[in-house]
């Protein structure tokens, strides 16, 4: 692993979110598009440069990583 925990936003990965988008606002209603858009949140969060719960590292399995 690299040592430092930066991602640069380059402009393939900000095309990739917005195919990522595109595709959950293309996918019908119900638990996968809810989880999907949540996923999305989250990356859009951290690319703002939120800190990640417990610094991106592993989350208990009964505390959802995706709110």
């Amino acid at each position: 692993m690299a040592q430092s925990k930066i991602i640069r936003v380059t402009p393939n990965i900000e095309k990739c979110l917005s195919e990522l988008k595109a595709a959950v606002r293309a996918m019908p209603a119900g638990e996968p598009k809810t989880r999907a858009r949540k996923a999305l949140d989250y990356l859009v969060r951290t690319m703002a440069g939120e800190p990640q719960p417990m610094k991106g590292r592993g989350c208990p399995r009964e505390t959802p990583i995706i709110r």
